[in-house]
């Protein structure tokens, strides 16, 4: 299949066009082959897919019972394709989904390069001497992020090494840990990442779709945690409201021939910061078997879009822990399965923060439609707020694929060891959200 791939991707260049087998995996996933040969920026991004994908270890598409209108795939491949000082880590899984095979194949394979580029490599130009006056330019939070993450540091003598990046509001030059910015190998680490390294982090047909997923994502988490962790209320949407019937004929699509009806619902989570934030929740008709998705977009029907999709994601995510656990017992279940088992058991319709209470949020209007500018108005109202934002281009020629990492220390990650400000006033406000959830991590 990986050789099947290179193929695929040589004939979208215009190359070998008497490879049927080749054809028609171009014609699975809507590519061509009519493009082959195209010269223009999409055709050189997908045919970068497609060679990335044969050099996986594994691709595979995946099947759900509860949503039979979901395309999904799965891959696996060894972090060693990054640079050889990831040799003898851990095998690495990913997955995409959605409603076309092409969507799925794409969010898989392009979730695996975002995952490979953030794994540093020889290249990388990383700082040590003098690097404090480099964080003078910080702001106040982001440099109490760094003090903190400083008084973890595995050794105490230990000089933290810094890696370069850009402030967006004014095109700045600031250096940050490195261990805050890259993948790096366990024995290089300064300190442990009290996050995990993907949130921020993501792959894109542009460098300006890469920057506006990651700050999404960012968004997205703090309005995660301020709700599951800080104990804010969700909202509701209004029924007559664009967005409900975008769920509603989604879900038709996704549910068609499922083998057990699940209930579904949206909750509005959208902060302070008025980007669009919704949550998708469903379960099966006693309230057991919880799932959600989330998502965080400039208009409130892609959020209810992909936090829907995402949500079925989750839902199949449990489903292979359920198989798992029935085929080999609880001894084979690794901590991020039994975190699915944990909120899985949780009763949806008990839960006060699963409920929406009857109001809106404000949202705020991105009016723009081209990408840069949509990134540009968020890190506005971001600097409005006195949260930093920095971006690290972490593209490799290796892939060539776009792929931006996105860091507000201002916001609340989800999961993370550091409680920010924001997190611990909501908390303060309402008393925490582990009155409703008993502490069961979320994510």
């Amino acid at each position: 299949m990986q050789e099947l791939f290179a193929r695929a991707a040589s004939l979208l260049l215009g190359k070998d066009a008497g490879d049927h087998d080749a054809r028609r995996v171009l014609q699975a996933l809507e590519y061509g082959p009519e493009m082959g040969g195209r010269d223009d920026g999409e055709t050189a991004n997908r045919a970068h897919l497609l060679m990335a994908a044969s050099r996986f270890a594994r691709v595979f598409e995946l099947t759900s019972p509860d949503a039979p209108g979901l395309f999904s795939f799965g891959a696996q491949f060894d972090p060693a394709l990054a640079d050889p000082m990831h040799h003898g880590s851990p095998i690495v899984g990913v997955s995409g989904v959605g409603l076309t095979l092409q969507e799925a194949f794409q969010g898989c394979i392009g979730e695996g390069i975002e995952y490979l580029s953030q794994l540093q490599v020889a290249t990388d130009l990383l700082f040590k001497p003098g690097a404090n006056e480099w964080a003078s330019r910080l702001g106040p939070k982001a440099l109490k992020v760094v003090s903190v993450l400083s008084e973890h540091c595995m050794q105490a003598e230990r000089e933290l090494s810094w890696c370069r990046a850009t402030r967006p509001i004014d095109d700045g030059e600031v250096w940050l840990p490195a261990d805050m910015c890259l993948r790096r190998p366990p024995v290089q680490r300064d300190f442990a990442p009290p996050f995990p390294l993907s949130i921020g982090s993501a792959a894109g047909p542009s460098r300006d779709a890469a920057a506006l997923h990651g700050l999404l994502e960012l968004i997205e988490r703090d309005a995660t945690s301020l709700w599951w962790r800080g104990g804010q209320l969700a909202r509701s949407i209004p029924t007559q409201h664009q967005a409900s019937g975008v769920a509603k004929e989604l879900l038709r699509q996704l549910r068609h021939g499922a083998s057990e009806e699940r209930r579904t619902w949206l909750l509005d989570i959208t902060t302070d910061i008025g980007v669009p934030c919704v949550v998708a929740v469903s379960c099966r008709a006693d309230g057991a078997g919880f799932a959600f998705g989330l998502a965080a977009r400039p208009a409130l029907e892609a959020a209810v879009r992909s936090a829907i999709l995402e949500m079925c994601q989750l839902e199949l995510a449990d489903a292979v822990v359920v198989a798992k656990r029935n085929e080999r017992g609880d001894d084979a279940l690794n901590a991020q399965d039994r975190i699915h088992l944990q909120r899985s058991a949780i009763d949806a319709d008990q839960c006060r923060l699963l409920q929406p209470i009857a109001e809106h949020a404000f949202h705020l209007p991105v009016r723009a439609t081209e990408t840069r500018d949509m990134f540009g108005l968020i890190v506005q109202r971001l600097h409005e707020l006195q949260i930093e934002t920095f971006c690290i281009d972490l593209t490799r020629r290796r892939f060539a694929i776009p792929v931006i990492r996105v860091i507000a220390p201002g916001l609340q990650l989800e999961p993370s060891k550091i409680v920010t400000p924001r997190l611990q006033d909501m908390i303060a406000r309402t008393g925490g959200g582990a009155t409703y959830t008993r502490g069961i991590a979320l994510i």
